[in-house]
């Protein structure tokens, strides 16, 4: 069995070996029971190597703006620094998680304030940056798997476990794409994720539905630019 385990952890690398998420840019729709922004989400590559995934959108009197640096070499995302803030008439809201990966250690500043260590040997994921290992993980054909995320408001760091449940079409632009839909459930939260991802568009996650019992949230792709 033992053996067998290696053999099954073999394939898996070898099959997320040489992957690489493209860049790229759309348009994206937020959504919940309080305001809709329209925003762009992109995907950049750096020369230095450095990639960011970012959001950025306006709404009436405020703006969003959600940000992710990370390094990927050798298929494995590094997480540098996430960062979120909001401004809304006077309402201001910034927050920042440094992955101090030289010290082994994972900062909060902002709103939430707060020092974790960082596990060794185990890769942590910030909120944004998971996104890009579930596609990978779905292009490998890794149909259940877990990912580890900080509690943004504490700093425990959590397990996270995603499963596909079902292919679905996802119109977007007028044109149906069938998507792969991976759920993730956070039983510690009482909340669902469901992510959308298009094979056809590089496995893109073009709808993000979010359940969760203080509200429901929606991300859309309209167009990619």
């Amino acid at each position: 069995m033992f053996r067998f385990k290696l053999i099954a952890w073999a394939l898996i690398s070898l099959n997320l070996l040489g992957q690489e998420i493209p860049d790229y840019k759309g348009e994206y729709t937020f959504t919940n029971s309080k305001f809709s922004i329209d925003g762009i989400r992109d995907l950049t590559t750096k020369e230095d190597g450095l990639r960011i995934l970012k959001f950025e959108g306006k709404f009436p009197m405020g703006r969003i703006k959600i940000r992710s640096n990370f390094i990927e070499e050798d298929n494995q995302i590094t997480s540098s620094e996430y960062l979120v803030d909001v401004k809304w008439t006077v309402f201001k809201d910034k927050r920042t998680i440094i992955f101090d990966q030289k010290n082994n250690k994972l900062i909060s500043k902002g709103k939430y304030k707060w020092t974790q260590s960082l596990l060794e040997d185990q890769n942590i994921f910030d909120p944004l940056n998971v996104q890009i290992q579930i596609r990978k993980n779905i292009i490998a054909n890794i149909s259940e798997f877990s990912l580890k995320l900080p509690d943004l408001k504490i700093g425990a760091i959590e397990d996270n476990t995603y499963r596909i449940i079902e292919d679905k079409a996802v119109e977007v632009n007028g044109k149906p794409y069938i998507c792969k839909v991976v759920q993730r459930i956070r039983l510690q939260e009482n909340r669902i994720t469901r992510y959308f991802i298009a094979p056809e568009l590089d496995y893109l996650i073009i709808r993000v539905e979010d359940i969760d019992e203080d509200g429901d949230t929606l991300l859309e792709l309209k167009k990619l630019l």
